[in-house]
């Protein structure tokens, strides 16, 4: 009995030296309190608190209660929406599914980029708007979410607040480099890569033909000598994939596929000189239903470039595509892949150590200078982007070259200024042109 009571004394006496004690959070983030939180603490508590005032809520009031739309892409966006645009509910971010994910509970800074112990909508990369994971038939995806964007318009001397979603192009969910010497990459970095695909009139199998871009929901971009030479191509005969990381898989989910409407190659297309001259065609597509694209995370619209756009020699830009990893081999990638190339000055590539006289100005070259990376068979009419401001641009399409990552003998692409105006007279006929070219 004497050895319980002296315990006793011993916790009573140590219990009231710590009271006297600074009290110190468990952590850095217990204590932060946003959106003029107040953080209290009393000796009756072991943990600091935050007050929220009306409106926010949560540990840190960082839960804004009464968002209802985002401004700019949503990054600072706080509300309670947990819904993917295709109605899934959002994965909550401290979920033990998402633990091998780059965003989730336990990343560093998380409760900057407002994640926290909740499944709300968030855009913690400041990608093009919100979004969340989702646990669909495939496995964990993510997905934008149902919100809509946030506008200020002035009715007369009245300024309200409406929702509106505009469209945008060369932007994307993820970046993730590194085609001949480069590396798998998730369609979310080039949401805008198409997949043609000509389709057997015997067995009415289909066959992966070419790479192409999206520049529009209706229309891809890609090179003309992808068709037949000497023949006008028929549309039935062939197909068009967006959303495609695995050229051997069909993910029904994430991937869109269409009909081919129509394929206009320009008229002075050429490979007299055994070089490819005017190396385009536009090819309309619509799903059965009559749809164009949809965008999602791994479908956008790439933008066409501004026509005084002139990058100098040096400038890094990038390739994708299911093209084949050497110039032997027998098979294309089963996966996407991208890589970064630099572009070669146009006196260079046109010099007789590289390609000479075959190189006209429709055409430029780009490769990498260890000559270990380059597009090759396979990734023909697929896209070379570059940045230009805050959104990506196609700056050439991959056209021809001498083997694969051949010493000074780069990939020739096709000049994309030169044919902006080809592409809206070509467009206008059939649709309107929404604001492609950037400014």
């Amino acid at each position: 009995m004497k050895l319980i009571l002296t315990l006793a004394f011993v916790c009573v006496l140590i219990s009231g030296l710590e009271s006297k004690l600074p009290k110190t959070p468990k952590s850095t983030e217990e204590c932060v309190c946003l959106h003029g939180g107040t953080c209290v603490s009393s000796r009756f508590q072991r943990r600091p608190r935050c007050i929220c005032p009306i409106g926010y809520a949560g540990q840190h009031c960082e839960l804004d209660l009464q968002a209802t739309c985002y401004e700019d892409r949503g990054q600072d966006y706080r509300g309670t929406a947990s819904k993917t645009t295709n109605n899934h509910d959002c994965l909550r971010w401290d979920s033990a599914l998402l633990k091998d994910r780059f965003f989730n509970y336990h990343m560093k800074d998380a409760l900057q980029f407002g994640i926290g112990r909740h499944n709300y909508c968030r855009n913690p990369q400041n990608g093009m708007r919100p979004w969340c994971y989702f646990r669909g038939p495939k496995g964990i995806a993510t997905m934008f979410c149902q919100i809509p964007k946030c506008e200020l318009e002035e009715e007369t001397t009245v300024s309200t607040t409406v929702a509106k979603t505009e469209p945008t192009c060369g932007r994307r969910q993820q970046k993730l480099y590194k085609i001949i010497g480069g590396m798998s990459s998730s369609v979310e970095s080039h949401p805008w890569i198409a997949t043609l695909y000509q389709i057997s009139r015997r067995s009415k199998q289909e066959f992966f033909q070419c790479g192409g871009s999206l520049i529009h929901p209706c229309w891809v971009v890609t090179a003309a000598h992808c068709f037949p030479d000497g023949e006008f191509p028929e549309p039935k005969d062939y197909s068009i994939v967006l959303g495609k990381t695995n050229i051997d898989e069909t993910n029904e989910f994430r991937e869109q596929k269409f009909m081919v409407e129509k394929i206009i190659r320009h008229r002075y297309y050429s490979d007299e000189t055994n070089a490819l001259d005017n190396d385009i065609a536009l090819v309309k597509i619509r799903s059965k239903s009559g749809q164009c694209a949809s965008m999602t995370d791994q479908v956008q619209t790439i933008c066409l470039p501004p026509p005084d756009l002139k990058l100098e020699g040096g400038t890094k830009c990038e390739i994708a595509g299911f093209g084949k990893e050497s110039y032997d081999s027998i098979k294309y990638s089963q996966f996407l892949k991208s890589s970064t190339v630099q572009i070669i000055p146009q006196e260079v590539c046109q010099s007789e150590k590289y390609y000479g006289k075959l190189i006209n100005n429709n055409m430029f070259c780009a490769g990498d200078p260890s000559w270990k990376v380059d597009a090759c068979k396979g990734d023909s009419g697929g896209p070379l982007v570059c940045q230009n401001g805050d959104r990506m641009v196609l700056y050439g399409i991959i056209s021809w070259g001498d083997e694969c990552a051949k010493e000074n003998k780069p990939g020739v692409y096709t000049q994309m200024t030169n044919y902006l105006g080809w592409i809206e007279e070509n467009m206008a006929s059939d649709s309107v042109l929404d604001n492609l070219i950037t400014k």
